[in-house]
């Protein structure tokens, strides 16, 4: 069990590395399986990779490649801030009055409105070729992984949709709301259905370009189009850190709102903390889609 859950914990290291390395790495893990400290070093180590890339290992990296990767990264950036953006406009769609007192609020939401609108049209003009040619290559191959790939997204959203339905459906009778009790063991599913979801949306892309392998033209198109869609990550982080101190700090806004009771304002802090967890990555991927744009 411990060399299968380090072999799985490989998967996490940068692409360049597992080609270089991995082979070594997988024989190791099999001759003396890690333990707790051992599998911890695994997931440190694979931070460190993307992070702190070694020369060593990226030298021989084709520019194809590092594109792919960096147009996942970004692609996986933006489906984090598009969870923390939707889950804003959620909780801040009554707030109009309290906008309308704070002119500060209406322009870090234009910002943040302006940011989702481009990364929306970057996604539609880096991602849809990739699409179609992903699509056809599934087809003309006959390739029913990579078809199942592609609909990975759209079968897990599917399956949050029902999980949801099944437990409102199978929910105890309401007076004015959901007893305590069972929102609170309506939470831990719904939560732990839509993490899987988010990462099957941020991981298929990679694993679809990988199968696909689409050609450098559409790579570079892809890359230029995560510049823009970096730029989008950046005003939605920049309208964020505005919106929610400001917010805060204003008076005349809803106590609760937010999940289980929790107070409006204090569940924003954790859509802002998500998106400026992305911001970073999203920063690095950018550069090096750019680097290997014009190499």
């Amino acid at each position: 069990m411990r060399a299968r859950l380090g072999k799985i914990l490989l998967a996490l290291y940068p692409e360049p590395w597992r080609e270089r390395y991995g082979e070594e790495m997988r024989g190791l893990v099999e001759d003396d399986p890690p333990g707790a400290r051992g599998l911890a070093s695994l997931v440190t180590g694979a931070a460190g990779a993307h992070l702190r890339p070694g020369g060593s290992w990226r030298e021989g990296q084709p520019g194809a490649s590092s594109m792919r990767l960096s147009v996942g990264a970004l692609f996986a950036c933006w489906i984090l801030v598009s969870v923390a953006g939707s889950y804003f406009a959620k909780q801040t769609e009554h707030m109009g009055e309290v906008e309308y007192l704070h002119p500060l609020l209406r322009a870090a939401r234009d910002a943040i409105t302006v940011g989702a609108a481009i990364g929306a049209v970057a996604v539609a003009i880096g991602g849809l070729p990739l699409v179609a040619q992903a699509s056809a290559a599934a087809v003309r191959r006959r390739d029913r992984r990579l078809g199942l790939l592609l609909l990975s997204p759209a079968i897990a959203g599917l399956l949050l949709v029902a999980l949801g339905a099944g437990l409102v459906a199978g929910a105890p009778a309401r007076h004015g709301g959901f007893p305590a009790g069972f929102v609170l063991e309506l939470i831990v599913p719904v939560s732990l259905g839509a993490l899987a979801c988010a990462l099957v949306g941020a991981l298929a892309p990679k694993a679809v370009m990988r199968r696909a392998a689409p050609p450098e033209r559409l790579l570079r198109l892809a890359s230029w189009a995560g510049q823009a869609l970096a730029l989008a990550i950046v005003l939605v982080a920049v309208g964020l850190l505005i919106y929610v101190p400001v917010l805060w700090s204003a008076s005349r806004v809803p106590a609760a709102g937010g999940p289980l009771g929790v107070g409006a304002k204090a569940s924003l802090w954790l859509a802002l903390a998500a998106v400026l967890l992305a911001s970073g990555p999203a920063l690095i991927a950018a550069a090096r889609a750019r680097r290997a744009a014009l190499a």
